[in-house]
């Protein structure tokens, strides 16, 4: 029987096998992993969007139903109206303040009483929703107004932004849902923003209102999908390994058992 010889070539081929075999249940793995956490991500968009949305359309519901109940007022002098006007915003806790407006020209308002300022419809986004960071009364608190229109006679009717901070924070997403007016833009903290540089990058997902035509946007914060996927490796990667190995050395003894039933064969 002639003398064995070692085949360097043959153990690195065997070598790569089974570094190949291993891996391929690890990389496998990753790859599920990864659909994975962007089809939660997806899930946790479309849901936060669904929360958010219901959650402001049901405050403009009730700014929409408040104006809507003293709209008639406009046809009377302020302080014929004003008392009305005060019971309304006292029984209604979603509502900071309402004014009347008569041919565009706001003449009566539960916080002023009595005045004559002009309200541009251009200045609303489509004609009736305005978004604003405060005003004279609350220089630091957003504020929303609401318009009604029914021309000569009309009603703004305005909520603290408080509120919507509260309806975003609600979501799944606080951090990363953003409420578009138009021109402006407010996140959960309260913050308001211009539109056009707030939108800068593209948004992960986004969502129009069929009923009051604000947009909805996720803003995932630089990173967010590669610390969710850093996140679950840190938990998937270690059985994978196992797997991989315990892979790798199955085969090796498959491999080993079949080179010995060879040799005797032979």
């Amino acid at each position: 029987m002639p003398p064995r010889t070692s085949h360097p070539g043959h153990a690195l081929l065997t070598l790569l096998t089974l570094l190949l075999i291993g891996l391929a249940p690890v990389a496998f793995g990753l790859l599920v992993m990864a659909w994975q956490v962007n089809k939660q991500l997806d899930e946790s968009a479309v849901l936060a969007l669904r929360d958010a949305r219901l959650g402001v359309d049901s405050l403009l519901d009730s700014l929409h139903g408040a104006s809507n109940k003293v709209l008639n007022l406009a046809e009377y002098a302020c302080d014929k109206a004003l008392p009305a006007l005060h019971s309304e915003v006292v029984g209604n806790p979603q509502l900071r303040s309402l004014t009347l407006v008569r041919e565009n020209r706001a003449y009566c308002s539960t916080l002023r009483g009595e005045s004559g300022l002009l309200v541009d419809p251009g200045d609303y986004f489509n004609h009736r929703l305005r978004l604003e960071a405060g005003n004279d009364n609350t220089p630091d608190s957003a504020i929303l107004y609401y318009r009604l229109q029914e021309y000569p006679y009309g009603v703004l009717a305005v909520a603290d932004g408080e509120i919507l901070q509260r309806v975003l924070r609600g979501t799944r997403l606080p951090e990363s849902v953003k409420l578009q007016f138009g021109p402006t833009l407010i996140g959960a903290l309260g913050e308001v923003e211009d539109s056009l540089e707030a939108l800068s990058s593209e948004p992960d997902m986004s969502q129009v209102s069929p009923m009051y035509g604000y947009t909805l946007h996720i803003l995932h914060p630089p990173g967010h999908a590669v610390r969710q996927l850093l996140d679950n490796s840190l938990v998937v990667v270690p059985s994978l390994l196992l797997v991989g190995i315990m892979t790798a050395a199955g085969s090796y003894w498959a491999m080993y058992r079949r080179r010995r039933g060879m040799r005797r064969a032979m």
